[in-house]
């Protein structure tokens, strides 16, 4: 007797089951393929707009620093009738206010924005820093001593 060898009529049916599941995983690759390119041009895109964000908070400060430097250079430049010591405490008030502009100025020249999440830390401590600095001048300019 012979036997029936099944395996010919079993192989076209394996090759459309094997095409169906490499389809498949064709189909998923290409989804996941378009959305990892989604995720890079998302990514890239936040990074364009960090970027422009930290040169616009940069551009803006140095404006704020220049005008510190005219007013602490304003301030050096009026003379008071008072005491020396008064005018020495006055003057050293100055100094010191110029030193902490200074500081701000190379720590924003320094500052190189690798970090997303630094960034709103960096900036949160430099406007409150920035914003003493411009309080001082005000207060300085304010209380002229006779």
């Amino acid at each position: 007797m012979r036997k029936k060898n099944h395996s010919f009529r079993m192989f076209p049916l394996l090759v459309i089951l094997l095409a169906s599941c490499t389809s498949a995983k064709s189909t998923d690759l290409d989804k996941a393929a378009k959305a990892v390119e989604n995720a890079k041009k998302d990514l890239d895109e936040a990074n364009r707009q960090y970027a422009k964000e930290v040169a616009s908070y940069r551009s803006s400060v140095e404006t704020d620093l220049r005008e510190n430097k005219l007013e602490i250079a304003r301030l050096k430049s009026v003379r008071l009738d008072a005491k020396e010591e008064a005018l020495g405490d006055r003057n050293e008030k100055i100094a010191l206010i110029q030193r902490t502009n200074d500081e701000l100025d190379l720590r924003m020249r320094q500052y190189r924005g690798d970090n997303k999440e630094n960034w709103k830390e960096f900036k949160r401590e430099y406007a409150n820093d920035l914003n003493e600095v411009d309080k001082s001048l005000k207060d300085l300019g304010k209380d002229p001593m006779k």
